[in-house]
């Protein structure tokens, strides 16, 4: 009788662990496509989980600084001087970061003075706040 509770003792332990195992697994797994590809929807939200939403108000404080924002960070990686004018377009990706695709007015003060239409993808970190520039494209 003692060698039989031993053994099923063994058998319990080595499939706990293997229970532990599997669960840690699954929760890594979890985490990792979680932030990486963007799953975690907004409350509320209606929209398929990693479609870009139309800005509905382009305007916005928060919106245009993040515009001037990205015109401002190529003016210093490229070494121009655009002139932040307005936004054209603007859609949003909601997910472990929020993602800005904007249609930006400029003027180029250097060249011609005239506006054109730029591109920019900014991505801004939810937890800190902080503002990344990933492209910016242009004149389109």
């Amino acid at each position: 009788m003692f060698i039989s509770l031993s053994h099923s003792k063994m058998f319990l332990t080595h499939n706990m662990s293997s229970i532990y195992q599997i669960l840690f697994l699954a929760i890594l797994v979890f985490c990792l496509g979680s932030t990486y590809c963007d799953v975690f929807p907004t409350f509320g939200d209606k929209t398929h989980v990693g479609s870009w939403r139309p800005m509905k108000n382009l305007t916005d404080i928060k919106v245009v600084e993040i515009g001037e924002f990205a015109v401002g960070e190529h003016n210093i990686r490229d070494k121009t001087e655009l002139l932040f004018q307005k936004l054209i377009k603007g859609e949003t990706l909601q997910g472990y970061a929020t993602k800005y695709n904007l249609t930006i007015s400029a003027k180029d003060g250097v060249r011609d003075n005239i506006a054109k239409n730029y591109v920019a993808l900014v991505v801004e970190e939810q937890i800190m706040k902080i503002l990344h520039l990933v492209s910016f494209k242009g004149p389109i």
